[in-house]
């Protein structure tokens, strides 16, 4: 009587072995994220001084300007500069563009650069001034809204910026020791309001390990694109799950900063824990319901482990060799 060859049996329950605990051993689906970086907003005081909106009985009520206006009207407003120090400083004072970075902070044009949106429709009185520690000016301005401007949101802030030297000429700017704040400016053209925003380049990478039962991290990035005429808040959902939704990861709601029309935002995250499960499927909606706004995309990737490939051709090779075992068996010897 023929015998299957022992090695081949060791084999068979090796392979048998190794998928069952692949299947039966699947953990339930898991969670880990990053936690996204707080975004700070910048103030409109750096302990020294401060830039504020006014009115006719000072500082208060109002975090920044903000308007609606129609093309070609002109509206009036008051800007306070407080030294709030212990020594007198001097301060210029000029209108700029606002823009974001790539990381979605609000910041400002730099000082050589000139406005051409809401900067340069702004006028102000003197532009530079001498302030005693606790004293304050109130300095009116105009902003005039250009025949063409286009419909929808504009920003830009009122800056003041300290200098060391008052004899400086009324520009004040080129010093190469610089310290400026300013109060932002919102203006909303009366037009059509198209609200809209863009996912690009939305990637997976994931360094797949040869055990099957081994973790590694996830990177996933994106770039949001604010391709409409309104200012942003949308919210971001991201998962990531391998086949049959198998490890599923749910990240953190990401509460993306104000994103001005035209920019874009730059955003990465890490998921813990992700096992190979054959093909990983990252998931990301970005909501923004006050603005009727759902985008939706997905990005797939394989992810299979060698080890798991080993596994099934030891356990189709251990397979074939028992067929064949069987039907020299019911075959019976070989007569000579």
């Amino acid at each position: 009587m023929l015998k299957p060859p022992s090695t081949m049996v060791k084999m068979l329950r090796f392979a048998t072995a190794m998928t069952v605990a692949m299947l039966v051993g699947l953990p339930s689906p898991g969670h880990g994220a990053t936690v996204p970086p707080d975004e700070t907003d910048p103030g409109t005081d750096d302990g020294s001084f401060a830039v504020q909106p006014s009115g006719p009985t000072g500082p208060g009520g109002r975090d920044y300007f903000i308007y609606t206006l129609g093309a070609g009207e002109v509206f009036g407003d008051v800007v306070a500069v407080s030294n709030v120090g212990t020594e007198t400083a001097t301060f210029v004072v000029y209108g700029t563009d606002a823009l974001n970075t790539t990381d979605g902070s609000f910041t400002l044009l730099r000082e050589e650069d000139q406005p051409t949106d809401v900067g340069s429709w702004l006028e102000l009185g003197a532009t530079q001034h001498t302030l005693e520690p606790g004293m304050r000016v109130d300095i009116p301005f105009k902003v005039t809204v250009p025949d063409d401007a286009a419909p929808g949101d504009h920003a830009g802030a009122i800056v003041a910026q300290k200098i060391s030297d008052p004899t400086l000429p009324d520009d004040g700017i080129g010093l190469d020791v610089r310290v400026r704040i300013g109060a932002r400016i919102y203006v909303r053209v009366d037009g059509l309001l198209s609200p809209s925003i863009s996912v690009e380049d939305l990637s997976v990478e994931y360094d797949t390990p040869a055990n099957p039962f081994a973790s590694r991290l996830a990177h996933i990035s994106y770039v949001l694109t604010n391709t409409g005429n309104v200012r942003l808040s949308p919210t971001a959902k991201l998962g990531l799950a391998g086949v049959f939704g198998l490890g599923d990861h749910q990240l953190p709601d990401r509460q993306i900063p104000e994103l001005l029309p035209g920019s874009s935002l730059e955003i990465a995250e890490t998921v813990h824990d992700v096992k190979p499960y054959l093909r990983l499927t990252a998931t990301l909606e970005v909501l923004a319901p006050s603005d009727s706004i759902e985008v939706s995309t997905t990005m797939k990737i394989w992810a299979i482990p060698v080890g798991l490939v080993v596994g099934l051709a030891l356990l189709i090779l251990s397979l074939i060799a028992v067929i064949i075992w069987r039907r020299r068996r019911r075959a019976g010897p070989t007569k000579q």
